[in-house]
């Protein structure tokens, strides 16, 4: 995924009562404001699983470190909080999840 990624939204995958073993907890959508390369992002997600594939700096282990920091609350890489800002950026960061 690259920076051109940001704010575009997915088509999402077939209905999960179509996909077998599909069932439980899944992200349908994971939303980020100015969060390590990303200063918005919005990814609306079906139940299927998910490959994130990019070159390297593209941005997937930043995707990963999101949803880390909604559970179990705290970064992948054990980042600190001020640590996540994206550079340069003027307002806050923020990571949401739909699930």
């Amino acid at each position: 995924m690259t920076h051109a990624a940001e704010n575009q939204q997915h088509d999402p995958a077939p209905a999960a009562s179509s996909i077998p073993g599909a069932g439980g907890l899944a992200v349908l959508r994971l939303s980020l404001a100015e969060f390590r390369c990303y200063p918005g992002l919005r990814l609306d997600l079906a139940r299927a699983p998910v490959v994130l594939t990019g070159p390297n700096g593209a941005g997937k282990t930043n995707l990963l470190e999101a949803l880390s920091f909604l559970v179990p609350g705290r970064g992948l890489r054990r980042a600190r909080l001020g640590d996540v800002r994206r550079l340069g950026a003027k307002r806050p960061w923020a990571v949401a999840a739909a699930l």
